[in-house]
């Protein structure tokens, strides 16, 4: 199994982030190539797609795990930037992603190949 972790960014674009989403997007893209060339070997290859995860190795920052709307400014103007702050009201966690990438990685899986699948909680959907 090959699992590639890429931003959403990669799939709705981001305004002056031509180069980061083209970036992101080339996971993509190699990843959907290479589900093709080597399905016959029996070799599954999907993409996650995450928006901002907020997680432990972030000590400060809109980003940490501590950032509230309340005590973080820039979080706030985050979450009413994102789509996501009119649905689930709070970025991803590590927590939110792991269980997708485990399944992804499972013999239940087996038929799955050559997938984008979104963990953004809203923030892009197809």
């Amino acid at each position: 199994r090959i699992i590639n972790i890429m931003s959403e960014a990669g799939r709705a674009g981001e305004a002056r982030l031509a180069v980061y989403s083209g970036a992101k997007a080339a996971l993509l893209g190699f990843g959907k190539a290479i589900a093709q060339e080597h399905g016959r070997d029996c070799i599954n290859v999907n993409t996650v797609a995450l928006g901002a995860v907020s997680h432990e190795g972030i000590r400060s920052g809109p980003l940490s795990p501590s950032a509230t709307v309340e005590n973080d400014e820039r979080l706030g103007k985050m979450i009413n930037a994102y789509p996501v702050g009119r649905g689930l009201g709070r970025l991803s966690r590590p927590e939110d992603v792991a269980p997708i990438v485990c399944l992804l990685a499972s013999d239940c899986a087996a038929y799955i190949t050559g997938q984008s699948i979104g963990v953004s909680g809203g923030y892009y959907m197809l």
